[in-house]
């Protein structure tokens, strides 16, 4: 139940991340998703002390992170398209 409550509290960063990546960054697709990742790892490592995991070199994490990214970023896409 430990990662199912880690996996909630990652949930929004990574939002947040995207977000930011999105308003602020430039490029495309892997570019983004690679900034956006690069903004979760910084906001993990203060996690990572808690919780006394290390996460940021878990490379399932990052692949999970990237699955989260792709399907909040398509969720998007969908909902702008419906809305013109």
């Amino acid at each position: 139940m430990k990662w199912v409550d880690i996996g909630v509290k990652l949930f929004p960063l990574i939002v947040g991340a995207i977000q930011w990546v999105e308003q602020f960054a430039r490029g495309k697709g892997r570019d983004k998703q690679d900034a956006v990742i690069e903004l979760v790892k910084t906001g993990l490592s203060i996690s990572e002390l808690v919780i006394a995991k290390d996460l940021l070199n878990d490379d399932d994490v990052v692949q999970a992170a990237r699955k989260v990214i792709d399907a909040y970023v398509a969720l998007q896409n969908v909902i702008a398209s419906k809305a013109r």
